[in-house]
């Protein structure tokens, strides 16, 4: 069986946030069961987390692009205007934590590989910020090159947040990943990376292999990621089965999981609003 560092490495080294933020645990896995838990060193409150949370959901949710224009007219009449009428950042409170969900994610699954895969920025393109996009909740790629040879690594995601845990959604993650589910956004993926000329190499590269051929060898891994309370270890502990010997279960359980998402979610709009500081 594959250890939950086999999988996706080990937790962040120092001095990536989540080695300051959250203590690992790798509970030893069973057939049924991977599961890393994570608990907080640092409170939630703490002001060097919460700006850089608000600075990941600026990367994710706005372009360069929107950036530059932000700070070319934040000196203007009418900005805050501008500015929403530009909004990128959602306001609907779900919406919200299912984003800020996905971003963990994707930026915890990095930091464990302690390297930058190859995603598409999906909340940039969203046309209703509100909304969740459907499909993948993340879906990144690894391209490993060695000599002669070339490997790919899928890393599939299912992210969730509950301000208080449940039996029910980590058998919802759990399912949600079994072993038979295959992503869905691949081709999403290849396409985007194609419209950009900075990454067309890439989306041929990708273009080249069969989802099916990749997990065939082993090489489609499965996060689930559930962001909760402090009983979040032991539900998960009591709760969570999978026929999927690729799934890696990370649980966060800190002692206000909503108030982080709202800090980071109001800094994040204090650096909108005055994008010469970003």
């Amino acid at each position: 069986m594959k250890s939950q560092s086999d999988l996706i490495g080990n937790h962040p080294a120092h001095p990536n946030p989540f080695n300051r933020w959250l203590l690992c645990n790798d509970v030893t896995r069973t057939p049924a069961k991977c599961h890393r838990s994570l608990t907080e060193i640092v409170p939630c409150s703490d002001s060097d987390l919460i700006d850089w949370l608000a600075k990941k959901l600026i990367d994710h949710h706005y372009s360069e692009f929107r950036l530059r224009k932000l700070k070319e007219k934040y000196k203007e009449l009418g900005f805050p205007q501008y500015a929403e009428q530009h909004r990128k950042l959602p306001i609907a409170d779900k919406t919200r934590k299912g984003n800020a969900i996905e971003i963990l994610l994707t930026e915890y699954v990095e930091g464990c590989l302690d390297k930058k895969l190859v995603k598409v920025f999906k909340l940039k393109y969203n046309p209703n910020v509100d909304q969740a996009i459907k499909g993948d909740d993340t879906l990144m790629v690894d391209i490993i090159k060695n000599k002669d040879t070339e490997q790919i690594k899928l890393y599939l995601g299912e992210a969730k947040f509950r301000k208080k845990v449940d039996k029910s959604v980590i058998k919802f993650i759990g399912q949600s990943l079994a072993k038979d589910k295959k992503p869905i956004s691949y081709s999403f993926l290849v396409d985007e990376l194609a419209r950009n000329p900075d990454t067309e190499n890439l989306a041929e590269i990708l273009d080249k292999y069969i989802v099916d051929d990749i997990k065939g060898k082993g090489d489609l891994i499965y996060t689930g990621f559930l962001l909760s309370d402090t009983d979040t270890h032991g539900k998960v502990e009591a709760h969570l089965e999978s026929d999927n010997p690729e799934l890696v279960f990370i649980s966060v359980g800190i002692n206000n999981p909503e108030d982080l998402v709202i800090k980071a979610f109001e800094k994040a709009e204090e650096y909108v609003l005055n994008p010469a500081i970003l």
